[in-house]
């Protein structure tokens, strides 16, 4: 299982909007540079979380509603929408 979290920009999993990991097909783990943290982080890849058996996101539903909704309805600028596990379960925890 794969707990994630959901950034004000869409990101998840250090894997932020126009970083390079968010190409990464082949390794699960890489070192991601983000530019707006101006930092490096390492991150799992989507090639991992969508080989996942569950992936659960916990997310705050007052603060992301209009994001929650964009991310459900598959819009890929936002790298949280590319998580589709192949043959797992994906589940949303949705908090106040």
């Amino acid at each position: 299982m794969i707990l994630l979290g959901l950034g004000d920009d869409g990101h998840t999993a250090s894997l932020f909007p126009g970083t390079t990991a968010l190409e990464e097909n082949i390794r699960r783990v890489v070192a991601n540079f983000v530019p707006k943290l101006n930092a490096w982080r390492l991150t799992v890849t989507f090639p991992l979380i969508n080989h996942a058996r569950h992936v659960c996101f916990l997310a705050n539903a007052n603060k992301h509603a209009e994001l929650i909704e964009r991310v459900l309805s598959g819009d890929t600028q936002y790298p949280a929408a590319r998580v589709n596990p192949s043959t797992g379960q994906l589940t949303w925890i949705l908090g106040q």
